[in-house]
């Protein structure tokens, strides 16, 4: 596991406006927390909190009614998650969240949070910032799963994290995790990767992990491109 960044670290680049006694405030009141590979750090149905990722690897996903699961985003060191229940406190989150590496998290509880946005206008901009980054990443998810195929969707995912998550001594996600990402079925994933391995793009591993070979080829496949200036999850 590498260095953990402590919580205020975070907090100061992801809410650069925010007063500095309020910073103080958010770091006494963090709540950390270490996990485990593949622990359920949250469950659908209760409201999940602010967070910010410390050490390690998340992926924020959803089981459907069929037993399919498909996965929002793969979130590292340094995200800030868990907005919405700043807003509505008593709502059910719609994703649960699941680690895919040990590491560990700092949560805070929603309602101090609001309450402290409320007498820091630069805090309140700040989380109104982090909101609309999250937005922008969760709207190029639906483009690419609109119009874009299971294999231009794979190449997509291992351009933005294989050299992070995939290409690695020890994997952080697994194959399965993949398949969540690009909206499709393990099959039908095994099938693009398979394709992609033909051509000489990339190359499984018995580790479970995917070595990039072409990274300017993989690349060339991704249809719908991010506009400039988004986050890069």
């Amino acid at each position: 596991m590498s260095t953990t960044e402590p919580v205020g670290s975070h907090i100061a680049r992801l809410l650069p406006d925010a007063d500095a006694s309020t910073m103080r405030r958010l770091e006494r009141a963090a709540q950390q927390q270490a996990f485990s590979r593949r622990d359920l750090l949250h469950a659908r149905g209760i409201q999940l909190p602010p967070f910010v990722m410390l050490n390690g690897h998340v992926i924020a996903r959803r089981v459907a009614e069929t037993g399919q699961v498909r996965a929002a985003l793969i979130a590292g060191p340094g995200y800030l998650g868990g907005l919405r229940s700043i807003s509505e406190p008593d709502g059910e989150a719609l994703y649960e969240l699941v680690a895919l590496s040990d590491g560990t998290w700092a949560t805070w509880d929603p309602r101090s949070v609001r309450e402290l946005a409320l007498q820091d206008a630069g805090l309140a901009v700040g989380l109104l910032d982090q909101s609309s980054d999250l937005a922008v990443v969760l709207n190029m998810r639906l483009d690419e799963r609109s119009f874009e195929n299971a294999r231009q969707r794979l190449a997509a995912i291992l351009t933005r994290y294989g050299k992070a998550i995939f290409d690695t001594p020890h994997p952080v996600a697994q194959r399965a995790d993949l398949a969540a990402m690009i909206g499709t079925s393990r099959v039908m994933m095994y099938r693009a990767l398979r394709e992609l391995e033909a051509d000489g793009l990339v190359q499984r591993q018995r580790s479970g992990g995917i070595n990039i070979v072409d990274e300017e080829r993989l690349a060339r496949l991704v249809t719908v491109a991010p506009p400039d200036g988004a986050p890069a999850l």
